[in-house]
């Protein structure tokens, strides 16, 4: 594989971070290259034909007016996604329902938008009930999947909606073409009003994993470089610290997470997309969802126009066929 750099010039003659330089160089070189910074980037997405994706929710939390306008009634902002599957349930992810102290979040601020690819159009659902996976851990986004109970099974649109289809149980989820679908940022931050999708490919898990390995190695050698110089720290020491660290990396992925997007980072899923499905299209030509949109991972000197995007940084999704069975038993205790 390729090595790297992002470490500045001061680091140049280094011998003792060498290893570090190397990896932070050569490889952000290789990370210019890759995209165009006018690539139109959900990331790299167009807009969904009308009435597509009958089976997607847009997530709104209820919005806090500010002084004057308390008589304009509630307003309601996008936060993320889901799918309906059945007449009365909504599958995303837990994240996207759990607070920053990890307690849930009030079910009654928070309404599904179906039956329409514009935000703000179509019906709004109030949730009657959110059933989060009790083994849903924050700190690596492992188990991220959640069920909404809408109050209502849905009876009557005013556009197209229809439930999806989620892969069976222990079933294996192809490597090959697949589409992600949300309402997620952009490129250059921006948000768009109306559904977008993308076409990505899902692919090992070890390619995921290789390439936030070696994000991982460029982050720490650039840290240890800028700590090292302020803080006049021995080179021997930051070398010793860099081979500890790299040496010790385990995987990004858990076995329930699916790899999927394009080597360039051009087309993906990003911020405002969680919860939404990934999707593959059968013989018969209807979708079958096979995955969450969960996490991501930028370097870390990106920014918030850069948030999405980075080559060899691919998106991972919750991997559904462990946890058919957990969503059966679900709706059928309530």
């Amino acid at each position: 594989a390729e090595e790297a750099t992002g470490l500045g010039e001061t680091a140049k003659r280094s011998a003792a971070v060498e290893k570090g330089r190397r990896h932070v160089m050569e490889r952000g070189a290789r990370a210019v290259s890759g995209g165009g910074a006018t690539a139109g980037w959900v990331y790299g997405g167009r807009g969904a034909e009308p009435g597509a994706g009958p089976a997607q929710v847009g997530l709104l939390r209820e919005q806090t007016r500010g002084p004057g306008q308390e008589g304009r009634g509630k307003g309601y902002r996008q936060f993320c996604g889901g799918s309906l599957i059945a007449r009365q349930w909504v599958l995303t992810a837990a994240h996207c329902i759990t607070q920053p102290d990890g307690s849930l979040s009030d079910a009654s601020k928070i309404v599904a938008q179906t039956g329409s690819n514009r935000l703000g159009d179509g019906d709004f659902r109030p949730i009657a009930k959110i059933v989060r996976h009790e083994g849903y851990n924050p700190a690596v986004i492992d188990n991220d999947v959640a069920l909404l109970k809408l109050t209502e099974p849905v009876q009557q649109s005013s556009g197209p909606v229809g439930a999806i289809k989620v892969i069976g149980q222990g079933q294996p989820i192809p490597d090959g073409p697949a589409v992600v679908i949300g309402w997620g940022f952009m490129e250059d931050d921006k948000l768009p009003d109306d559904l977008m999708e993308t076409d990505i490919n899902i692919v090992p898990n070890a390619t995921c994993n290789a390439g936030m390995a070696e994000q991982t190695k460029r982050d720490v050698g650039s840290f240890l470089l800028s700590m090292g110089v302020s803080n006049r720290i021995p080179e021997a020491k930051l070398e010793e610290a860099y081979d500890i660290i790299v040496s010790n990396l385990g995987p990004s992925l858990s076995d329930n997470m699916v790899c999927a997007g394009v080597s360039t980072g051009e087309r993906t899923s990003c911020n405002g997309d969680s919860g939404g499905p990934l999707m593959i299209k059968q013989a018969d030509g209807s979708w079958l969802q096979v995955g969450v949109v969960s996490w991501g991972r930028i370097p870390l000197s990106g920014n918030s126009y850069s948030r999405c995007g980075h080559p060899e940084l691919y998106g991972v999704y919750t991997r559904l066929s462990n946890y058919y069975d957990w969503i059966g038993q679900k709706l059928k205790a309530d």
